[in-house]
């Protein structure tokens, strides 16, 4: 059997301990500069950090601002004379790697993290990946900060991420937040995407509409969309609603509708020009029901008075705007806070896996109306 190496930093925060402890460094004397460290263990900068953090939060040494850092004294170590003597346990650091923070959404997630951090004595150090090869970066990037665990906003593809799976093959405490790995047993807490389908075709279907068309994007491994898929198509079938997959348009790439929403609309308007039966759209992204919105006004199409959208989500991207469209509601605030919950049981247990489902809503806005046949 292998033994298990210690995290970068550990060496580099040993190294200066045992020149500390030697005398090799005496009380005030300066230890050596960060870019020292790092070409004496050729490492990166964010492991040298991380080693003296340590340090710091140990009371072995302390920084002068534009200066250094330097070896205490022996009697800054002790306590204090007429004080109490009050030994603080260092916090633990857990790392949240996000979605880049583009929108309410990315941003409601947070603070929900943020606010439980806050409450259980957690440092939370954030770092936003941009694809999948930055996400194993910023995997990387968090042990070597020596992080007790993870909570990761996971981002799409066409296969998983191999830094994720290596987390759940060593036991290292992690959680999925917002979207899970369908197949892969590993703690996460999600919203209940399933319930959200079935919530938003019920009530389109309940209001009279009987052609109701999906859009979103290409579907990919590391998403919670087919659940919202599948309760869509579990009403479609109790309703006896027509089942018709030319009104599925699930063909557009994510980054098409981040890069270039232009194209995105004329792909909508060309499909919308052929199904003009359709008279409801359940958008499974906020972007997409904007999208549909540009699209049937391009064609000469009202909403909600030609076309009714119901949108996973809200499309507001701040809160002073005025949300104009129906939507099911996320309690994205709630899902950060229990996330943090679960990762502090599977520190604690390594061997627990829960999956969590935060219930949804629906908010009714202007983009629906009652269809009346004729």
């Amino acid at each position: 059997m292998k033994s298990k190496k210690n995290p970068l930093y550990i060496m580099v925060r040993d190294y200066i301990k045992d020149q500390i402890e030697s005398g090799k460094l005496k009380p005030k004397d300066q230890i050596p500069t960060e870019m020292e460290l790092m070409n004496h263990f050729q490492v990166s900068r964010v492991t040298v950090t991380a080693a003296i953090k340590q340090l710091v939060e140990e009371g072995l040494v302390y920084r002068l601002a534009g200066k250094g850092t330097y070896v205490k004294a022996e009697d800054h170590l002790l306590p204090q004379p007429d004080k109490p003597s009050t030994i603080l346990k260092p916090k633990s650091t857990i790392g949240f790697i996000m979605r880049p923070a583009s929108n309410l959404f990315t941003y409601r997630l947070l603070v929900g993290i943020e606010e439980a951090c806050r409450r259980d004595g957690f440092r939370l150090l954030v770092r936003s990946s941009l694809n999948q090869d930055d996400e194993v970066k910023a995997i990387e990037d968090m042990f070597e900060f020596g992080v007790k665990g993870l909570i990761i906003q996971p981002l799409d593809g066409e296969t998983y991420n191999s830094a994720i799976l290596k987390l759940k093959l060593n036991k290292f405490p992690f959680v999925l937040v917002d979207r899970y790995l369908p197949g892969i047993n590993t703690n996460a807490v999600i919203s209940d995407n399933y319930s959200g389908g079935v919530k938003a075709t019920e009530y389109l279907a309940d209001i009279g509409h009987r052609t109701i068309g999906l859009i979103s994007y290409q579907k990919s491994i590391a998403t919670s969309l087919e659940d919202r898929f599948q309760g869509y198509l579990e009403v479609v079938k109790r309703k006896k609603l027509p089942v018709q997959p030319h009104h599925w348009l699930t063909h557009i790439q994510d980054d098409e509708m981040v890069n270039d929403p232009i194209r995105t609309v004329r792909i909508v308007e060309e499909w919308f020009a052929i199904h003009r039966d359709i008279t409801a759209i359940f958008a499974l992204q906020p972007y997409v029901a904007i999208a549909v919105t540009e699209a049937a006004h391009k064609l000469g199409l009202r909403i909600p008075e030609d076309i009714s959208i119901v949108s996973f989500d809200n499309t507001v991207n701040n809160q002073i705007q005025q949300n104009s469209y129906t939507y099911i509601e996320q309690n994205l605030e709630l899902i950060g806070r229990e996330s943090v919950e679960l990762l502090k049981k599977a520190i604690s247990d390594p061997s627990i896996t829960e999956h969590i489902k935060i219930p949804i809503s629906l908010v009714e806005g202007q983009s629906t109306l009652p269809f009346v046949h004729q």
